[in-house]
């Protein structure tokens, strides 16, 4: 089923990469909800809020493109397994996506992320992280246990590393997010993985979730646009959603939660916290996981458009594409995506 009218006042939810600058880091910022409990779908929606234009594309990618996860000797080669349709970030990242089995990927900003040591697994990019993921996986399990074979790297684009964290969400509602906090990889894995934003890491997220009410503390929920207080806010809305009637009334529900985490241009924090993830944003997408359907939603945009896997074709030689930020774009835009060119020449390029 589709989201329609019950999106059209959405321009404001964007979800996805949050990105923040400070006097000495440039930082993405996120929000990341994950509803699998509400019996019709499993759905969950992204908000990307940027400090600048990620001039996004909204990309279909066939299987069979061959990919060199970075530009050392020592590099993960694959050809992917699963088409996927995905938002790419400068041309360089694959910052949010799905792929056909119904797994999505999200990339979101984790301020002080301290990569692993190196050792002889083959090397992936941060960048590429949540494309070999659609690439290769078709659930949650399966990504954790291919990502043990393989040392994620943070790699320079745009003059710059982006520090950054993984959540992963699969049709059956399992989840994981993964971060690596002082040089080790931690991964939260199962159902009741459904909130994550920016820093701090997770551990300390649901510790202070637990000072909140409708969580075992005392504490008014907070308002500010801060990773904390967004985190806090998801998880408590998320908790006290209805049960829908349908799959189109349960995306609905959702993107209400993440109208509460999106933050306005112009928008300041005020919680008094160090972070810098607190920046406008720009996009926000919608995964429905059950039926492999992935909606958009820019904010200079009053519609919502979204592409349904099952009408495109997974073994096509063509990548295609289209701008999410043209006018005009609403509804089912399947057909509308143009060819972006051949599977053999990988997009984003990558290394």
């Amino acid at each position: 089923m589709k989201l329609k009218v019950m999106l059209l006042g959405a321009a404001a939810i964007t979800a996805g990469l949050v990105a923040c600058l400070d006097t000495s880091h440039v930082a993405m910022a996120c929000s990341l909800i994950l509803w699998n409990t509400n019996g019709q779908a499993v759905v969950s929606g992204r908000t990307m809020d940027l400090y600048i234009d990620d001039k996004p594309r909204l990309v279909y990618l066939p299987r069979g493109i061959a990919r060199r996860g970075v530009p050392d000797a020592n590099a993960a080669t694959w050809t992917s397994k699963y088409a996927s349709a995905v938002l790419t970030g400068l041309d360089t990242a694959t910052s949010d996506g799905i792929n056909e089995a119904g797994l999505s990927a999200h990339l979101l900003y984790l301020h002080g992320a301290e990569h692993e040591p190196a050792d002889q697994r083959p090397g992936v990019s941060n960048l590429l992280w949540p494309q070999f993921v659609l690439d290769n996986f078709g659930s949650v399990s399966e990504a954790l246990e291919g990502l043990k074979k393989v040392r994620v790297v943070s790699t320079v684009a745009h003059g710059r590393e982006w520090p950054l964290h993984l959540a992963i969400e699969d049709a059956s509602g399992d989840s994981a997010v993964l971060e690596f906090v002082g040089g080790k990889l931690e991964i939260h894995h199962g159902k009741d993985v459904t909130v994550m934003t920016n820093e701090p890491p997770l551990d300390e997220q649901l510790a202070n979730l637990k000072r909140y009410k409708l969580f075992g503390g005392n504490l008014a929920m907070p308002g500010d646009i801060d990773p904390m207080s967004r985190f806090v806010r998801a998880s408590s809305y998320l908790k006290t959603l209805p049960k829908p009637a349908g799959t189109e009334e349960a995306l609905g529900h959702l993107t209400g939660v993440v109208r509460t985490v999106a933050v306005p241009f112009g928008a300041v924090d005020t919680s008094g916290g160090e972070s810098a993830d607190a920046w406008p944003t720009r996009w926000a997408t919608l995964s429905d996981h059950t039926h492999k359907v992935y909606y958009v939603m820019p904010v200079n945009s009053p519609n919502v458009f979204w592409v349904d896997l099952a009408k495109f074709k997974p073994d096509s030689r063509e990548i295609l594409a289209v701008d999410p930020y043209a006018a005009g774009l609403s509804g089912d835009i399947s057909g509308s995506l143009k060819s972006f060119g051949s599977i053999d020449k990988a997009f984003p390029q990558g290394y």
